[in-house]
């Protein structure tokens, strides 16, 4: 995929309003903080119920999470993507309502968070879900998409945990 390439979103959720050229400029945003090159993943944006099938059909767990990525590995996708984030937008919705927070910042916090994983992040301790949440708050950040309330809460606070 050139760099000047745009990067596939399929947005197959209605709860939360982002639009395509947000969740582009969040995933560009993190590979240029990686130092990864050109972005060469594509995005989905689904419901709840489409997230479970996804994690218990390829991961083994029946219950709805808010980000799953895939790396393709060595074995890229014909159109040359190195792997795919599926995000919900309904979880995103309803973490954000319980803790008083703004359901598209929850969104895109999703996004990075996904497309840090198939970067090379994990977050399997507390600490490194830490280190990780900090640095995609801190990508968000740096584009001028901030949560007032989130800051004011929990700046490690992840969503459902994934």
């Amino acid at each position: 995929m050139s760099p000047s390439a745009i990067i596939p979103v399929a947005n197959r959720q209605r709860r939360v309003r982002v639009s395509a050229v947000d969740v582009r400029a969040v995933v560009a945003a993190t590979f240029a903080e990686e130092q990864a090159g050109a972005p060469d993943i594509s995005v989905a944006l689904v419901n709840d119920e489409t997230i479970r099938e996804v994690n218990a059909r390829f991961l083994g767990h029946d219950w709805a999470t808010d980000a799953i990525a895939f790396s393709y590995g060595d074995d890229p996708s014909p159109d040359g993507l190195r792997g795919e984030v599926v995000v919900s937008g309904e979880t995103a919705a309803r973490e954000a309502q319980a803790r008083g927070l703004d359901p598209r910042h929850e969104l895109l916090l999703y996004v990075v968070h996904g497309t840090l994983h198939l970067l090379g992040w994990d977050d399997d301790t507390d600490e490194r879900r830490s280190a990780m949440n900090s640095r995609a708050a801190g990508i968000l950040g740096a584009l001028g998409i901030t949560d007032e309330a989130r800051d004011e809460l929990d700046p490690d606070a992840p969503g459902d945990g994934s």
